[in-house]
């Protein structure tokens, strides 16, 4: 079978990959700690092979590597509601009245007439917008640029503010919210957002109108590095919406774990010294496990370069940092829950990375029967083991012939891993190797 291609890149006269996929997978260790916990602030967990597993959720993982890729590459993106807030700043660096610039920058978001975008009483917007800082830029400079034609505008719109406050009713005492306080905000919060966005449609009006939707539009739909890699939606605005060339899964347990709770004492100093009682100035309890985990997540090479604006030979150079980026930071130190009192900075016993060019392959189903503890304690070996063998296995189902390239970097020396490629040494090489396996993939 022959392997699905694009047309050749110019002037090489070779055929790419229609698709190709950076695969990673880790085998990773952590002590007794509480990483990532639920609204109860116990570890989170799930059942997996009708037993229970410690959890990482994929949000938790890819909040953390998002922010190493960006230390990394030097280049952010914000998933934030305060964009208008950060605009704001800008302007009233230039001499703009904060009410004046605020009000203004609200009505450019309204202007775009997306369904359900509207403004909270803390300035900011009720849904999270991910853009690079140049946008937060790039807002601020589109309300300066018009600042005179937007000043009868925000008259009009402060003026209309002010009658639905008097409209108000008051209350006999204002020292205590009343019980539907919540729903007091909403009503205030549509109220702003609705006489904002009666002033926007002027703003845009075909006859009358300074500015177009395509105006603020195009700011929204900014993307960078880390946007294209992370991607990004945006509910009822489908040009902002750039689909994710990096996929995270719930990183599990390979074995089945049970939550331990620690009772705690905090010790008063003060008292403790003084000798004048005895006993903790605090008692309490915290939920904690220890797990090996299963980490999966997968780089789709081909979307990156997709999602990436910009001249061919420049959104390669940036596809390449990326990859390296996002290889790094699966090895990057997390700011994990309770972490003061756990340090868990412990490093991977395991990391595989398999280039392909047919599909990703998660590999969680060698640990769908839960890993039994090794007669000398604990599960890393023979978790590797099972990875190795299930990715055998696979070969076998897939064949070889879509890897490009797979490589392992462990930290067992008494243990072999035939079916997870080449063995390097250091991640230094691990990340060389891997590199250059993309590298040749695409030509």
């Amino acid at each position: 079978m022959t392997h699905p291609t694009t047309p050749a890149a110019a002037g090489t006269g070779m055929a790419l990959p229609a698709a190709l996929y950076l695969d990673l997978v880790q085998i990773h260790s952590t002590p007794y700690a509480s990483d990532n916990r639920d609204r109860n602030g116990s570890p989170k967990s799930a059942l997996y092979g009708a037993a229970l597993r410690a959890r990482l959720s994929s949000q938790h993982q890819r909040h953390h590597d998002r922010r190493a890729v960006q230390q990394l590459l030097g280049v952010h993106a914000y998933r934030t509601r305060t964009t208008t807030l950060e605009a704001v700043k800008d302007l009233t660096g230039r001499g703009w009245a904060r009410d004046e610039a605020l009000t203004a920058v609200q009505m450019l978001i309204l202007a775009t007439g997306i369904k359900g975008l509207g403004i909270t009483d803390n300035g900011g917007t009720n849904a999270l917008l991910f853009l690079p800082p140049a946008a937060i830029t790039e807002l601020a400079d589109l309300a300066h640029q018009h600042r005179d034609d937007f000043a009868p505008h925000i008259a009009a719109a402060h003026t209309a503010l002010a009658k639905e406050i008097k409209k108000k009713p008051a209350t006999d005492d204002d020292t205590e919210a009343p019980a539907d306080a919540a729903d007091g905000e909403v009503a205030e919060d549509a109220n702003r957002t609705n006489v904002l966005t009666a002033q926007a449609k002027k703003i845009t009006a075909s006859k009358t109108g300074f500015l177009t939707k395509e105006h603020v539009l195009r700011i929204l739909r900014t993307r960078n590095a880390i946007v294209a890699a992370y991607g990004r939606m945006l509910a009822n605005e489908p040009g902002s919406t750039v689909e994710s060339a990096i996929q995270t899964a719930h990183a599990l347990s390979t074995h089945a774990i049970t939550t331990q709770i620690d009772s705690f004492t905090a010790v008063d100093d003060m008292i403790k010294e003084l000798g004048d009682a005895s006993g903790a100035g605090f008692l309490g309890e915290q939920r904690y496990n220890s797990a090996t985990f299963y980490r999966y997540s997968t780089l789709n090479v081909t979307k990156l370069l997709d999602n990436l604006a910009g001249p061919k030979d420049a959104a390669q150079a940036t596809a390449r940092d990326t990859a390296e980026a996002f290889l790094r930071a699966s090895c990057a130190p997390r700011n994990a829950g309770k972490v003061s009192g756990t340090a868990p900075h412990t490093l991977p016993h395991l990391m595989y990375a398999a280039v392909r060019t047919d599909r990703p392959v998660n590999l969680v189903g060698a640990f769908e029967e839960p890993v039994p503890a090794t007669a000398a304690g604990g599960y890393l070996a023979a978790s590797m083991a099972r990875l190795n063998a299930h990715a055998g296995a696979t070969h076998r189902f897939l064949g070889t012939g879509r890897i490009a390239g797979h490589a392992h970097l462990t930290l067992a020396d008494d243990q072999t891993f035939p079916h997870l490629g080449e063995r390097v040494e250091s991640l230094e090489e691990f990340v060389a190797t891997t590199l250059a396996t993309i590298d040749k993939a695409r030509g």
